[in-house]
């Protein structure tokens, strides 16, 4: 087994190991949402960062959530480190504001560090 739905599989026989890699699917998916180039980081949350719930959205809801959406693949199949930033982000996804756009882009930043992990 080789590639299935955008995982990469690979099996050491001397080791008898499996690996699971999304190194293609998280590439394609920084260079859609123009974060190819991003500075990587070494934490997927802000530090002692608590995002506010808004009354009303500040930014653009559809982008913001289907950015967001865009990571709910790779943290259940292989970046499972993504689970509480991506919840968290996910409570505010109705009314998004700059402060949970800089929040994602984090994200973003995070998975440029560990696209090979």
């Amino acid at each position: 087994m080789g590639w299935i739905l955008s995982i990469c599989m690979t099996y050491d026989h001397k080791k008898c190991t499996i690996s699971l890699s999304q190194q293609k699917f998280i590439k394609d998916t920084l260079e859609h949402y123009g974060m190819q180039n991003t500075h990587p980081i070494s934490s997927p949350a802000l530090a002692n960062k608590h995002l506010l719930k808004l009354p009303s959205p500040a930014i653009n809801t559809k982008a913001y959530q289907q950015a967001l959406g865009s990571l709910i693949y790779p943290m259940l199949v292989t970046q499972l480190d993504l689970a509480y930033a991506i919840t968290a982000l996910g409570c505010h996804s109705v009314t998004p504001g700059p402060n949970h756009q800089h929040a994602l882009k984090h994200v973003f930043q995070y998975l440029q560090a560990t696209t090979d992990h």
